[in-house]
Parts: C-alpha cells; sequence; structure tokens
C-alpha cells in the first residue's frame, strides 16, 4: 500500500512540476480538497485518470485498516495529501 501512495505522490508531483496551466492546477487542487468523485467532471482529461487512482487506493486503504479498526488513520494520510 505504501508503494502505491509513494508512487501516487511522484505522479502528483509530475502534474504539478510539467504539465498543465495554472487553471488546471487550481481545478486539481479543488477536486483534492473535496476529495469527491463528481469533482472529476473540472478535471481536463490527463488529470481524470490520476485523481480516479488517488480515490481508489485511499478507499483501499480505508477497507483494508477498517478491518483492524483503525479507519480513523485514513483521514490523516488524506489531509497530508491535501496540505501537498
Amino acid at each position: 500500500m505504501l508503494a502505491k501512495v509513494i508512487a501516487l505522490a511522484t505522479i502528483i508531483d509530475d502534474i504539478y512540476d510539467a504539465y498543465g496551466s495554472y487553471d488546471e492546477h487550481m481545478c486539481f487542487t479543488e477536486a483534492l480538497e473535496r476529495w469527491d468523485v463528481s469533482a472529476i467532471d473540472e478535471l481536463p482529461p490527463y488529470m481524470k485518470s490520476c485523481y480516479l487512482a488517488i480515490l481508489g487506493v485511499y478507499a483501499e486503504m480505508e477497507e483494508e485498516l477498517a478491518k483492524r479498526g483503525e479507519s480513523y488513520r485514513v483521514d490523516y494520510a488524506k489531509n497530508e495529501v491535501i496540505s501537498i
């Protein structure tokens, strides 16, 4: 799971460093802050797959941690992604 999160962090960093305009970056940031799949409609096509992957990995993480009664930890991880 940690490897997936690190890979996504690298992709997010690349999106901000190498791709898109300021407006596209703002849309992506706002989508991350909302953390809702409905925000995907506002993103350019190349960001949609990354956004869906982020939501999917964190949903998977929440399911795994819920089995141990530790799903609350995902909220901390989400807040860190948003703060990036």
